[in-house]
């Protein structure tokens, strides 16, 4: 009786399914992977991005809330208007910045950079600021030399990528990265009913200032990294503190954020 041989192989149209297949599960497994790689650098961006605006706007609100203050020393009489040490602008801004003022003296416009500033004043003291070697403290927390109490004039804008503040002595230092742009618009109450906020402007259209009464603000942030990919390309659109469309052309994420202070030693009672 005669055995038949049964062995066979693995046919040739069998080995390039099964490599087809391969494949294609590779493939999907690497696709998988770097969708999930970009959606974390995007979700990594936007979060440093609100990290940012959050830091920047309150360093910012904390500022223009201590704005105009100063201790009251008497009473009028008459209007029960309390008399304080200072009674000048709590605010002050310009369009293009200001000029190179003088050791903590009130600022002046004529600054030739393209980016609004603002100046905040009030009087210092050990409890409403750091307190270094002893001492109040500007916004950069540079110790003021009156001692226990001083006048502070904090100046902010957006500078080489950053919300820069420069204290009263004149020198200057980034506070928050990745600030592309600063805006300002000032809330001016009526001159006959100075409890009533009739417009928001520009500094260059404040009629004066000591009316101002709260301060709207704007940061531009953009992302520390350039993350927008061609698949992405949705996310280049955005629009600016003016609310004017924009697209990036560099890759980066940008946002801008906002938000409102009202000068509560300014408010009327």
């Amino acid at each position: 009786m005669r055995c038949k041989n049964s062995q066979g192989g693995v046919a040739l149209i069998e080995m390039l399914v099964a490599l087809v297949i391969g494949m294609v599960v590779v493939g999907a497994v690497l696709a998988t992977y770097l969708s999930t790689g970009q959606t974390g650098r995007l979700q990594s961006a936007w979060a440093q991005m609100d990290e940012d605006a959050q830091i920047g706007l309150g360093i910012l609100s904390s500022d223009l809330l201590m704005a105009g203050y100063a201790p009251p020393v008497s009473r009028d009489a008459e209007t029960s208007v309390l008399v304080k040490t200072y009674n000048g602008r709590p605010v002050f801004g310009c369009d293009r910045g200001f000029q190179r003022a003088a050791v903590n003296t009130p600022a002046e416009c004529g600054g030739s950079v393209n980016s609004p500033a603002i100046e905040i004043s009030y009087e210092a003291d050990l409890d409403n600021t750091v307190v270094t070697e002893g001492k109040p403290s500007d916004c950069l927390g540079n110790s003021l030399p009156e001692g226990t109490s001083g006048f502070t004039y904090n100046r902010y804008r957006a500078n080489s990528g950053a919300l820069q503040c420069t204290g009263p002595k004149g020198n200057a230092a980034p506070l928050v990265d990745n600030v592309e742009g600063l805006q300002f618009w000032y809330g001016e109450a009526d001159s006959a009913n100075p409890r009533k906020l009739v417009r928001y402007v520009s500094a260059s259209a404040v009629q004066d200032f000591s009316r101002v009464l709260s301060v709207r603000v704007c940061l531009l942030i953009t992302s520390a990294e350039a993350v927008i990919t061609v698949e992405d390309d949705a996310l280049k659109f955005y629009v600016d503190c003016e609310l004017a469309p924009k697209a990036s052309s560099d890759g980066h994420l940008r946002r801008a954020y906002f938000g409102t202070t009202a000068l509560r030693n300014k408010m009327p009672f």
